[in-house]
């Protein structure tokens, strides 16, 4: 598994795992329409040590995927418009923008050839 074309597939393999996941997350949260409890389970989630841990966790992924964001995306409308959609819709976001900028960052990551 430690050759040069399993660690290639890894990238992808992950950045799918992490679609379908966002994408399944969407359809829960559509299906189970939380709207109504929005405000409650936010107050039982804060009242909890778990709970803000989860929220520190979950925000400080936003920040670090939005330091990306501000790092590779040229776009400077773009990058403010997923500065602010992040904390408001959350992973999707930043799971579609990955989508559409994957074949670019693969490109920035790869090494320069000494060839």
């Amino acid at each position: 598994m430690n050759t040069p074309r399993a660690r290639a597939y890894l990238p992808t393999t992950f950045l799918a795992l992490g679609i379908a996941l966002s994408l399944a997350l969407v359809v829960w949260m559509l299906w189970q329409a939380p709207w109504d409890r929005f405000g409650s389970e936010g107050r039982w989630l804060m009242d909890h040590v778990w709970g803000q841990i989860a929220l520190l966790d979950l925000y400080s992924g936003f920040l670090l995927s939005l330091a990306l964001v501000w790092l590779f995306e040229p776009r400077l409308r773009l990058r403010l418009l997923l500065t602010v959609a992040v904390p408001l819709l959350g992973n999707p976001v930043i799971a579609i923008w990955l989508i559409l900028r994957w074949k670019r960052l693969k490109t920035m990551a790869r090494p320069p050839s000494f060839d």
